[in-house]
């Protein structure tokens, strides 16, 4: 089945438990459990750093220092999330003319669609609270060797699931992808493929210690070949992270973060291990984080 039939297919199947639920919740206009509030928002400002990365086409671990700005947050219809990474890589990942390590500018955005919030009564059965639809892109700019311009559409049927401090929900769609390669000079069309991602966030607490377990994970299916015509495989990414609320030592609970993480990657931008160096990654992560 092609990956737009089976996002249609899952579309329909959480709309009719969605709609099954809500013949049952339409007489009762509270809240599903555990709902966050229908206007908020969160920013932070943050870094990461890692010496053990790998990329594409070389057996060279790559030390990376990326600064980031994310903002997300809920509105009358739904939530958002928008990021934008600014990666520098250091010389064994160096830019096309060779002087200096690679600079790529990297920015996700999505916007879950709420059902529960645009019918105005909860959507919610078993342990999930709320069904959704989710529309997202993923660009991204880099000026090494590849020169890649990746310009991706995401989007499919979202479940968002009752816990009971912080949010849990999964994506099951598709995501399309143009891209460029800077060594065939050629521009590279792949074909649709099914995307499944998942993201997290749980606040809780060790002895008197406040803490954040948060990452995403995300898994897209074989997306045709690549621009070096290598039939690409399934891609998966995940990273996650344990921060520590330093802010509260100094009375602002909530605003300065800090911990260990770990990213994830195997495949590469589908790129099977078979055919070159350097696509898959594991690596430990130090991240911080400002929020507003």
């Amino acid at each position: 089945m092609k990956p737009t039939k089976i996002c249609l297919a899952a579309l329909a199947a959480l709309m009719a438990l969605g709609l099954a639920a809500t013949s049952h919740a339409a007489d009762d206009a509270a809240p599903a459990p555990h709902a966050p509030p229908a206007n908020w928002n969160d920013t932070s400002i943050g870094g990461r750093y890692s010496s053990d990365f790998y990329f594409p086409g070389s057996a060279e671990k790559v030390a990376q220092k990326i600064v980031f700005l994310n903002s997300v947050g809920g509105f009358k219809y739904g939530s958002y999330m928008f990021n934008v990474d600014f990666l520098k890589s250091d010389m064994n990942n160096p830019e096309a003319n060779g002087s200096s390590g690679a600079q790529e500018v990297y920015s996700v955005g999505h916007v879950e669609w709420s059902f529960g919030k645009m019918l105005g009564h909860p959507v919610a059965f078993g342990p999930v609270r709320d069904v959704g639809f989710t529309t997202g892109y993923e660009l991204s700019s880099k000026n090494d060797a590849f020169l890649s311009r990746a310009r991706m559409l995401t989007l499919g049927p979202t479940l968002e699931f009752a816990v009971p401090r912080g949010f849990w929900n999964l994506t099951l769609g598709m995501r399309t992808e143009n891209n460029h390669n800077g060594i065939t000079h050629a521009d590279v069309h792949y074909d649709s493929a099914w995307h499944v991602e998942s993201a997290w966030m749980t606040p809780f607490n060790v002895g008197p210690v406040p803490m954040t377990f948060k990452g995403f994970a995300a898994i897209t299916g074989p997306k045709g070949k690549d621009g070096f015509h290598v039939d690409t495989k399934t891609e998966v990414l995940t990273r996650m992270s344990v921060l520590f609320d330093v802010g509260s030592a100094w009375g602002s609970p909530r605003t300065v973060y800090i911990g260990p993480g770990y990213e994830y990657w195997h495949n590469m931008f589908g790129t099977p291990s078979s055919e070159a160096a350097g696509t898959k990654r594991s690596a430990a992560v130090l991240v911080g984080e400002v929020h507003f």
